[in-house]
């Protein structure tokens, strides 16, 4: 039977729960931090926990971030009557794998349970394998200093209505940002998303605004745009550097008046939305060169977020791995459970020019050709092509930049190619051990 803990000064709450799942589960309960930590020590197997925000005069999300340092295997979920975007987002950087409302009702706590309770099959693997998380996440999977600056900058605006501009390469989740602070700011309306750069420039201003019956050929009837759809919720328009000039000063007077008017049409429609707004290209550079106008950045831009190419956080490909596998092994059902570490090493070199999208699919790859209980490195599939073409683009720099670019790639393909031994590797390019170390401290090269 499966232990759970829950971990709350409501006694009458703990006394109900576990009278209620007592024929399904084996309940214990904790209504101080010192109590759940004798439990945890002194029962083996817990399966889950779940863990009150508010314990008295305790912080539940300092005894989280000791239980996942201790025991950092056992999923926790978070239970409270006080939940808001920042102590959501907080808990899920600390490790919680979702978060449960007051007043509890038993089916959903079932439903958790059965969703988030700890798998012990992920228990087998030797010491030259790393175990496979049951990782279960609605968030934005990474412990690297610069998620977690992210995810506060997230917590902080979500319940805001300032505008957001979320900055950062292709394939990076500028998506996943925006509908995540959509999901924490409380709004009742949808969210609806838009890939400007996915629509003729002729029919942009259509889909946006909406039109009557007859205000163009083909307006066989009226149709409302994306922004009167986005109604008391939040529209994100991604790649908005796309858009015309003059689009961008009827985006601006839209921005500024909180109205909109179909085509054809003379009523205007008052809007209540969140703008959150998202780009791949240098915008400053599009500024500099008049392509996007300087008034409707600074109206976008109430907000920055920063998200970074997956090449600079290295630190979160462990994480990155373990959770795709899960999530790509149960879709599959297959029974995976374990990845070899020379993976975690060749993932961690490779520079992923298609950042989080591209590390999807090679996942995606390696669980469909895994025919066993593992991930090996054969099931590794990297795009070679993606990244020959990568490669080329050192040139298009000048030469002092084309020439550390170049000596870079070298020195990891050196680096990939003798399994990260130092010696070889010196000698395979006819440099000095000493040179090496140097070049690999200039090039902040991570040896695994």
């Amino acid at each position: 039977m499966d232990k759970i803990l829950l971990i709350d000064d409501d006694e009458a709450l703990g006394y109900s729960i576990k009278r209620s799942l007592a024929d399904r589960y084996l309940v214990e309960t904790a209504d101080t931090p010192r109590l759940a930590y004798e439990i945890l020590h002194n029962t083996p197997d817990i399966s889950l926990i779940f863990l009150d925000i508010r314990l008295g005069d305790s912080n539940g999300l300092h005894l989280l971030e000791r239980i996942k340092k201790d025991f950092p295997d056992i999923p926790v979920v978070m239970i409270t009557a006080f939940g808001t975007s920042d102590t959501v987002l907080e808990s899920i950087r600390l490790g919680a794998k979702d978060f449960l409302t007051k007043p509890v009702n038993i089916e959903d706590l079932i439903e958790y349970i059965e969703k988030y309770k700890q798998n012990k099959r992920f228990k087998i693997c030797g010491n030259e394998y790393i175990d496979v998380e049951n990782i279960n996440s609605k968030g934005f999977i990474g412990i690297s200093k610069d998620i977690r600056e992210v995810l506060k900058i997230v917590a902080n605006v979500s319940p805001t209505k300032t505008p957001v501009l979320i900055l950062g390469e292709s394939g990076t989740g500028k998506e996943f940002i925006a509908n995540m602070i959509h999901d924490y700011s409380g709004r009742k309306g949808p969210f609806v998303p838009i890939n400007c750069a996915a629509i003729p420039r002729d029919l942009i201003e259509s889909e946006l605004f909406g039109y009557e019956k007859g205000a163009f050929s083909g307006a066989a009837s009226s149709k409302p745009g994306k922004f009167e759809l986005a109604q008391n919720g939040t529209i994100f328009l991604d790649e908005i550097g796309e858009i015309s000039k003059g689009l961008q000063s009827k985006l601006l007077r839209v921005l500024e008046t909180s109205e909109i008017e179909h085509l054809g049409g003379t009523k205007k429609i008052k809007l209540d939305i969140r703008l959150i707004a998202a780009t791949n290209k240098k915008i400053n550079e599009l500024m500099d060169e008049n392509v996007f106008r300087p008034d409707l950045y600074f109206r976008i831009s109430g907000v920055t977020v920063n998200l970074p190419p997956l090449r600079e956080r290295k630190e979160d490909i462990t994480q990155l791995t373990k959770y795709f596998v899960g999530v790509f092994a149960k879709e599959y059902k297959k029974e995976i459970t374990c990845i070899n570490k020379d993976v975690i090493s060749l993932l961690e070199t490779y520079e992923w020019p298609g950042n989080v999208r591209e590390f999807k699919n090679v996942i995606n790859t390696a669980v469909m050709l895994a025919d066993g209980r593992s991930i090996e490195k054969e099931h590794i599939k990297l795009n070679e092509i993606v990244n020959s073409n990568s490669k080329m683009e050192i040139f298009n720099t000048n030469l002092n930049e084309a020439v550390e670019n170049l000596e870079k790639e070298m020195i990891l393909k050196a680096l990939k190619e003798n399994s990260y031994h130092l010696s070889k590797t010196s000698e395979q390019l006819g440099i000095s051990r000493v040179t090496l170390n140097a070049k690999i401290k200039k090039y902040n090269i991570i040896i695994k």
